[in-house]
């Protein structure tokens, strides 16, 4: 599988979960909205009746309140000095009521709906009594806190990340280049098969040829000959004279019956000559006795 392709799913899916990220306060925020318009309209909602769509602007514009006042309080501590502490306590404590209000509002809905009743029977028959009732609470109270706690932590360190993690795409990219390029590669070297073939054939044919040569010459070992056994029982020693005096070489020792031992003669000192009648002597050399 090609890795750029890889690398990009997984940056499509990052850049896909950082964008479901950002616009996860739009989401609360309407979520948040309809709770707040269903309390605001007496607990139902009639689109015949102005005041339903009047309700839906005050919940609406609640939710909203409630966001701006929690991401100014995080705004106004990062450039905290001592005029802004009051500003940041003030709206702070708004921003807090109107988490409290919001949350209240979506407990309400979400236990209004007669429906929830087999629902929570189902969850209490499973779960224990503790558990049963963090799972009340959570289900109206999680969404409407949450606005004000992603309005405190900046979501800014995901698109962070997400650019850090763009320069995959270019290593991928360098990758598929190089994949591309051996591809392209092996298919000239499959392409110069016959080259190779012809090469190869004129190599064995001329060394078809020596091992020719060698047999009409009367070398009827076929190179056998040419792989020396390694063996101290089957290696046979020959030890040659140097030629010395006169320059007639002396005879070689004849070469020792296989299995018998073998005694290596260790040269043998030349004296100086001596003249004799003015002529200087040789004097031979001397073999061991075995």
């Amino acid at each position: 599988m090609n890795i750029r392709f890889v690398v990009k799913t997984f940056l499509t899916l990052q850049r896909l979960e950082v964008f479901l990220a950002v616009m996860l306060p739009f989401f609360l925020i309407l979520e948040s909205a309809l709770a707040n318009a269903w309390a605001y309209a007496g607990g139902s909602f009639d689109w015949h009746d102005l005041r339903t769509y009047i309700a839906l602007g005050r919940g609406l514009f609640f939710e909203v309140l409630t966001y701006s006042c929690a991401k100014l309080v995080k705004v106004l501590i990062q450039k905290w000095t001592r005029s802004t502490t009051v500003s940041a306590a003030v709206v702070g404590l708004v921003a807090l009521v109107a988490i409290v209000v919001s949350a209240g509002n979506n407990l309400a809905w979400v236990a209004a709906g007669h429906e929830l009743g087999g629902l929570f029977g189902s969850v209490g028959a499973v779960l224990p009594p503790f558990l049963v009732t963090v799972y009340e609470y959570g289900l109206g109270l999680l969404l409407p806190i949450s606005v004000g706690v992603l309005a405190l932590v900046d979501i800014e360190h995901l698109v962070n990340e997400a650019l850090v993690s763009g320069h995959l795409d270019n290593k991928a990219l360098q990758v598929h280049e190089s994949e591309m390029h051996r591809t392209s590669y092996l298919k000239s070297q499959k392409a110069q098969k016959s080259i190779i073939a012809e090469a190869y054939d004129t190599i064995a044919g001329d060394r078809a040829k020596a091992y020719i040569e060698r047999v009409k010459k009367g070398d009827m070992t076929f190179g056998a000959n040419d792989m020396k056994a390694i063996s101290g029982s089957s290696a046979q020693i020959r030890t040659t004279i140097t030629p010395i005096g006169n320059g007639t070489p002396a005879p070689s020792l004849p070469a020792p019956a296989a299995g018998s031992p073998t005694r290596l003669v260790p040269p043998v000192p030349v004296p100086a000559a001596s003249p004799v009648n003015g002529t200087p002597q040789a004097t031979p050399p001397t073999a061991a006795k075995p």
